[in-house]
C-alpha cells in the first residue's frame, strides 16, 4: 500500500533539498536560512518550525548526506576491482559527485562557529560515513600499506589530499578531465612522487 506524505513531510523534505544544496556549494557561514527561505518561497519562522536553527539544518543535511556516500561507498567495496586503486578511484567519484566542495573543509570549517554538541555530532558522521569505509578499503588483503601506517592514518591522509579535486586553483594539471584527475591525485596518494 502506498501512503501519500503529508504537506509536513513534504515541506520538511524541500527545505532539506534546498538547503542541502546551498550548504554543500558555499558551505556553512556563507549561506542563510534567509538564502533557503527565499529559494523556497516560505518564511524564516516556517524554516524554523521544522529545524531549530540552522545549525540544526546543516547538522541534518551533513548526516543525510553522509549516509547516502556512506552508503555508495560500502557498495562499491562489495565490489571486486581488478586494481586497488580502481576500486579508490569509484569511492573518490562518489565523494566529489556529492560534493561541490571539499568535504573535510565543508564540515571541519564550520566547527569554530557550531556549538560542541553539533561539533561532536559531525565528528562522529565524519568518521562514521567517510573515513571508515575508506579506512576499510586501506584494510585490504591486497594492499600492503607502510610500517608505520594503518588504515586510520592512511584513511585521513587521502581524505585532507582531495583539495585538488574540488578547486580550480588547486588542481594538479588543467588539461585533465575529472576521472583522470582523480586517478593522478591516487597515484600520488598512493605510490608518491619518487622512484623506488
Amino acid at each position: 500500500m502506498i501512503t501519500k506524505k503529508s504537506t509536513s513531510e513534504v515541506t520538511r523534505e524541500r527545505i532539506l533539498l534546498a538547503a542541502t544544496e546551498l550548504f554543500l556549494a558555499k558551505g556553512y557561514e556563507q549561506t542563510t536560512t534567509r538564502e533557503i527561505t527565499k529559494v523556497l518561497n516560505i518564511t524564516q519562522p516556517a524554516l524554523y518550525h521544522y529545524f531549530g536553527d540552522k545549525e540544526a539544518l546543516f547538522v541534518e543535511v551533513i548526516k543525510r548526506v553522509g549516509k547516502q556516500v556512506s552508503d555508495s561507498m560500502h557498495f562499491i567495496l562489495s565490489q571486486t576491482y581488478e586494481q586497488p586503486i580502481d576500486q579508490l578511484a569509484a569511492m573518490t567519484q562518489v565523494i566529489v559527485t556529492r560534493h561541490p566542495r571539499d568535504v573535510f573543509t565543508l564540515i571541519h570549517g564550520s566547527f569554530n562557529v557550531l556549538s560542541l554538541e553539533n561539533q561532536r555530532e559531525l565528528g562522529i558522521v565524519f568518521g562514521r560515513d567517510y573515513v571508515r569505509p575508506i579506512a576499510n578499503f586501506f584494510d585490504q588483503e591486497a594492499l600492503k600499506l607502510r610500517q608505520n601506517v594503518d588504515s586510520r592514518v592512511a584513511s585521513s591522509f587521502y581524505i585532507t589530499s582531495l583539495a585538488p579535486l574540488f578547486s580550480d586553483f588547486h588542481r594538479l594539471n588543467g588539461t585533465l578531465d575529472m576521472t583522470e584527475r582523480i586517478q593522478q591525485l591516487l597515484d600520488l596518494i598512493l605510490y608518491g612522487v619518487s622512484e623506488r
